[in-house]
């Protein structure tokens, strides 16, 4: 992955200090420690008496064994980088758990679109991703270390988590079992990678909503692409405050409410088109959409909140269409 490696003007410092990473990974004392003392054949005295050796400067005789070499990378644990959260490994796992409301913000199909975007191919069953092999992102490897990840949402009505699992590792193209120590290097900073992925573009949808004016007590909206890469409309309200918005708003662009959970902000809206007069009263164009099934889905950004409308397959609104629908109600939320 791109994002982790050094800059080339590091890389060339590095290179030219040593032509070997090694050094980066183990430390060891420079001497060879001793072996088994030798043991000497008495010499024929010839009835002559010798004195024993003198004891006071013996050496020891207990017999040193050189220790394999100390790796002294610094240690990686899975950090605690969402808000009221808990991090854990457990000798094979590395895991996040935070409060189940985050779960529209860390899921796995949000990983599933940070994977995509840098290019690593992935297999999915259920709420579990199995990536192919991918480059582990450390400047401190020893040669073209890569690993296969298994990364899983688990939860209940209570909590959620991400949790990272190696399935293998390589080292050029040799297939190896990483120790536990490695396992918890190499899973904790894959799952803290994503985690903070993720939290870069909940920030930046955060700052996209509060640039709202709401010292007028005008709702103010935008149209804007949410953390699924979906066209939306952000508002300067909270969650409840556009639920009743909207199911006034929505009538007047042919959206009728059929069923509705509050809880979750969904609901399923049957769409009759309106004729182009009563879209040239909004001095727009009538969008192309079908006649049919449509839904709604809110979701709530602290004191502000934004919508997404998805057709009959649940695909999200795109393109001109959206754009015409959003400005149509940004125009009916302004009266």
């Amino acid at each position: 992955m791109n994002k982790w490696l050094l800059p080339l003007t590091v890389l060339a410092t590095l290179t030219a200090c040593s032509t070997s990473n090694e050094s980066k990974q183990i430390a060891n004392d420079s001497y060879e420690k001793r072996g088994v003392i030798p043991v000497f054949t008495k010499l024929d005295t010839g009835g002559v008496t010798i004195l024993g050796q003198e004891n006071t400067y013996q050496l020891p005789t207990d017999v040193s064994v050189k220790t394999d070499a100390t790796d002294i990378r610094p240690p990686s644990a899975p950090m605690a980088i969402i808000g009221n959260s808990v991090t854990h490994f457990d000798g094979e796992r590395s895991s996040i758990i935070y409060p189940a409301e985050k779960k529209g913000v860390y899921n796995i199909q949000q990983v599933q679109r940070l994977l995509t975007e840098q290019g690593i191919p992935f297999s999915t069953s259920g709420n579990q991703v199995q990536t192919d092999w991918a480059k582990t992102g450390r400047a401190d490897e020893i040669g073209d270390v890569q690993a296969r990840y298994i990364i899983e949402e688990v939860g209940n009505s209570d909590s959620n988590a991400l949790v990272v699992a190696i399935a293998q590792m390589k080292r050029d193209e040799v297939i190896f079992t990483p120790a536990v120590k490695d396992k918890a290097r190499y899973t904790s900073d894959r799952l803290n990678q994503l985690v903070g992925e993720l939290n870069m573009a909940y920030r930046q949808q955060q700052q996209q909503v509060a640039t709202f004016d709401v010292a007028t007590g005008a709702i103010q909206s935008a149209i804007v692409t949410d953390a699924n890469q979906h066209t939306s409309l952000a508002m300067n309200i909270n969650f409840q405050q556009s639920w009743q918005k909207l199911q006034q708003a929505l009538p007047q662009l042919g959206f009728e409410f059929k069923e509705s959970t509050l809880g979750k902000g969904y609901a399923v809206l049957k769409y009759k088109p309106l004729d182009d007069t009563q879209w040239a009263r909004l001095g727009l164009t009538k969008p192309d959409l079908e006649k049919g099934e449509y839904s709604m889905q809110i979701s709530a950004y602290g004191n502000e909140s934004a919508v997404v409308i998805s057709d009959e397959d649940k695909f999200a609104l795109s393109g001109e269409n959206a754009q015409i629908l959003y400005q149509a109600l940004q125009k009916l939320l302004a009266n």
